[in-house]
């Protein structure tokens, strides 16, 4: 690879520096008598270097000529030399001019044979390395071992960033991309390359409000060192926000989610930061850490990074959804930016501006109908329309609405690790046999959901009545009456995806766990407008007591905190229980819905019995009015009873018979505890 003219400069002016320090200490007489001699030392030192009688028996001074011709070469050199070209790196991290010897010295060590060559052979009988008294040698702003201990601090920018390694003993080594960055490379090192991204241009549209804030704030940006805060929920637009600022101050932005960053950098919680931090001094970008939440919840990981956050560029961006971040200590003054919801309006022009950018079988004109459907934020709506594009073109077909729904579908997933299972089918309504009334209830929860945005936005029932976004309901019956498979349909019908929450993993022993939980479920189903499940809701939203003891004081205080967070919550939600009765009052008045799920009648099971058995078995024929009429069962049994007919069959390695069903219902009706006078079909 070429030098460019400045690095080729920097080169010459370092090797002749390094050729000069070896004649220096060939002219001392280094390296010319006997090596088994125990005196054979490199003393700098007149007096030393007579007393242990080294002048008598190394020549000195045989390569003053030499020295001369070296001394003229460089004086010429450095008289014609262009400014370093790590002379803005210099200025963006305020490098002493030790400091920034050291990293000219690192790079030409790196990049010319000659000059790593000269410095192995300074190095004496140690092994063949660039070593601190070495580069003090060479470098003259590094001449004095106060300079050496600055430039070589542990806090020093280059070495704190990892750009620059120096040991105990002296050994100094530079990160290959340092040398990289000098040759003009311009890919992440690793591991950033896996976890962070350099963003150039962010066409994202956002509200003409938010625009002019970030516009307005990053005309206040000076020299001195300073941060930006950028809280709001995800998918709003807060790196579009970054940069948008980045822009406005002529830079690209490097960005990386921080929780990340902090958990791949063990044990060193904020290795990968400082690696961040200072490849963008080597840019000249601006570091934006998303994700900061996670410093509110790892006080150990926290303390790390905000005293590198303190160190790092002038500027530093960070992005959040919380409030916790704001009191933190960032070692710095810092501007708050905080990102709106979007309403309905801000919504269709943000879908209008995405699916124009990337064109399609979608017109803008569906804009709204999306803004109505999707409560996502402009960052969000963008990143939507292009995973359609992409995965568009990669499988070669159309752009067309089905692959927006899907790309919407994996947006919507939210991650909740063991709180949290996602149901992967979705019935259907003609898959139901439910009651009119019923079936009536849910077509208006759907309908709720889907118009809510004319509701509460166009109509003005949210300011007006206080209403919240979320649409919630409360599903009570006997088991297997078709509750949760009621609240698949719910999803599908909405192209929602349904959560099924672990009520075994939310609730905790622990004092204020339970309510931690419950929170990042409400948090992130919140942000990824997702629907929630809640089966057997009464273990967890069961009714407030009198308080006796500590115990009872815990348990109002969860249900206190699952109120107001139901009342806030922007999403959807089903909760599911057996046992109506036992739910608090408080909350099934803040449920939009409440539907009852009866036990079927006679046709009603016998319809079950016919949709439930798969179409493969052939059995069309069967007897489904006398099953129904002879056994009392809800959905949910029925559906065990034919799966246990097709496991009679399977055992006997024959095709399924009327006999197995009878047989099947006979024996779930059994585990029900409800007996039968005769095992009869009539």
């Amino acid at each position: 690879m070429s030098l460019t003219p400045d690095l080729a400069a920097l080169v010459a002016i370092v090797r002749l520096r390094a050729e000069a320090a070896y004649l220096a200490q060939l002219n001392r007489g280094a390296g010319f008598a006997d090596p088994r001699y125990p005196t054979q030392l490199d003393l700098r030192d007149p007096g030393g270097a007579a007393r242990l009688g080294i002048l008598a028996l190394r020549p000195s001074d045989t390569h003053q000529k030499a020295a001369a011709a070296v001394a003229a070469a460089l004086a010429a050199a450095e008289a014609a030399a262009p400014p370093s070209p790590l002379a803005a790196l210099a200025a963006r991290a305020r490098l002493t001019p030790a400091e920034l010897a050291l990293a000219e010295l690192a790079v030409v060590v790196a990049i010319d044979d000659d000059t790593r060559a000269y410095a192995h052979a300074l190095a004496g009988k140690r092994k063949a390395a660039l070593w601190l008294d070495v580069a003090g040698a060479i470098m003259p702003a590094l001449a004095s071992a106060r300079a050496r201990a600055d430039a070589s601090h542990p806090r020093s920018p280059l070495v704190d960033t990892g750009l620059i390694a120096i040991d105990d003993a002296g050994l100094v080594s530079a990160h290959p991309r340092l040398a990289g960055w000098a040759l003009g490379d311009a890919r992440l090192p690793a591991p950033l390359d896996e976890l962070a991204a350099v963003v150039t241009d962010d066409p994202t549209w956002l509200p003409a409000g938010v625009v002019d804030e970030a516009a307005r704030v990053a005309g206040r940006i000076g020299a001195d060192a300073t941060a930006v805060l950028v809280l709001g929920p995800r998918g709003s637009g807060r790196r579009t926000v970054a940069a948008r600022i980045g822009a406005a101050l002529g830079q690209t932005i490097v960005v990386a989610d921080l929780g990340e960053l902090i958990a791949a950098s063990k044990p060193d919680r904020a290795a990968l930061v400082r690696m961040l931090l200072g490849e963008c001094w080597l840019r000249g970008a601006v570091p934006v850490l998303t994700g900061a939440d996670a410093m509110a919840s790892d006080a150990e990981g926290a303390r790390a990074a905000l005293a590198a956050i303190a160190r790092g560029p002038a500027l530093v961006i960070l992005t959040a959804a919380g409030k916790a971040i704001t009191s933190l200590p960032l070692g710095r003054p810092f501007h708050l930016i905080r990102m709106p919801r979007s309403d309905l309006d801000d919504r269709e022009r943000a879908w209008a501006a995405a699916l124009t950018a990337v064109g399609g079988a979608v017109p803008p004109s569906d804009a709204a109908e999306l803004a109505g459907r999707y409560v996502l934020g402009p960052g969000a709506i963008a990143e939507v329309a292009a995973e359609a594009a992409r995965f568009s073109a990669a499988r070669g077909v159309a752009l067309d609405r089905v692959a927006f729904e899907d790309a919407i579908g994996r947006r919507l997933s939210i991650r909740l690790g063991a709180f949290g299972s996602l149901v992967n089918r979705k019935a259907r309504f003609d898959e139901m046999v439910l009651p009119e009334d019923v079936v009536a209830a849910m077509r208006d929860m759907i309908a709720m959901v889907r118009q809510r945005s004319t509701i509460l936005e166009r109509w003005g029932y949210q300011r007006h009545l206080g209403i919240s976004r979320g649409v919630s309901a409360l599903f009570s019956g006997e088991p297997g009456t078709g509750k949760t498979m009621a609240a698949s349909v719910v999803a599908s019908e909405l192209g929602l995806e349904l959560i099924r929450i672990d009520l075994s993993q939310v609730i905790s022993k622990w004092v204020g766990e339970t309510e931690k939980n419950l929170g990042r479920i409400f948090d992130e189903a919140h942000d990824a407008n997702a629907m929630l499940l809640f089966d057997e809701a009464d273990a967890l939203f069961g009714k407030r007591t009198e308080v006796k003891s500590s115990q009872d004081r815990h348990a109002n205080l969860e249900v206190n905190y699952i109120l107001q967070r139901m009342e806030s919550f922007d999403g959807v939600s089903v909760l599911t229980t057996n046992f109506e009765s036992s739910i608090d009052q408080a909350l099934q008045r803040r449920l939009n819905f409440r539907v009852r799920f009866p036990e079927p009648e006679v046709d009603e099971r016998a319809a079950l019995w016919q949709k439930l058995l798969p179409p493969a078995t052939g059995l069309v024929e069967a007897p489904f009015d006398r099953l129904a009429e002879r056994f009392e069962m809800t959905g949910g049994y029925i559906k065990n009873a034919i799966v246990r007919a097709a496991v009679i069959a399977a055992r006997e390695e024959r095709t399924l018979t009327v006999d197995d069903l009878w047989t099947g219902a006979h024996a779930e009706y059994a585990e029900m505890g409800k007996v039968l006078s005769t095992h009869t079909r009539t």
